[in-house]
């Protein structure tokens, strides 16, 4: 398969008190099967306990396994119905996971808001919107 044009993905989400830090982890990994974990501890808004869970894949061989991952489970397409939509300025492609399926070892676009979050940064050129959005359609299979 030839170089995907993405820069790098990045995957978060959030592991409160209520929850085991191992599952939310797993379902990380379901999400996103490359790059290590890194964990940050914060504070919430009523003072809680907070975990940030967050994976970075820059090699071209991890974005290549997670992009596998990914399109095998269809979430891809599911997407791809409002893609410009989910193309920011900076030519970074946003969509979410629902953590609790991906728990359970599924991916599927997230419509409740307990999710992880997922970034791809495209490889756009020039670095402009409109042709980021054209990389992401090229991506997805909606053509140039």
């Amino acid at each position: 398969m030839a170089k995907l044009p993405i820069h790098w993905i990045e995957v978060r989400t959030y592991c409160h008190a209520t929850e085991e830090e191992e599952l939310v982890a797993r379902a990380l990994e379901t999400a996103c099967p490359s790059g290590d974990v890194r964990r940050e501890t914060l504070e919430g808004h009523f003072g809680n306990p907070l975990v940030r869970l967050t994976k970075r894949v820059d090699a071209a061989k991890g974005i290549a396994v997670v992009w596998d991952r990914w399109t095998a489970s269809g979430v891809l397409g599911t997407i791809a119905q409002d893609l410009d939509a989910r193309v920011d300025e900076e030519g970074v492609l946003h969509f979410r996971i629902d953590k609790q399926r991906a728990y359970e070892g599924r991916l599927e676009v997230a419509r409740e808001p307990d999710t992880i979050d997922i970034r791809l940064k495209l490889m756009a050129f020039p670095a402009k919107p409109d042709e980021a959005r054209r990389v992401a359609r090229g991506l997805l299979g909606g053509g140039a």
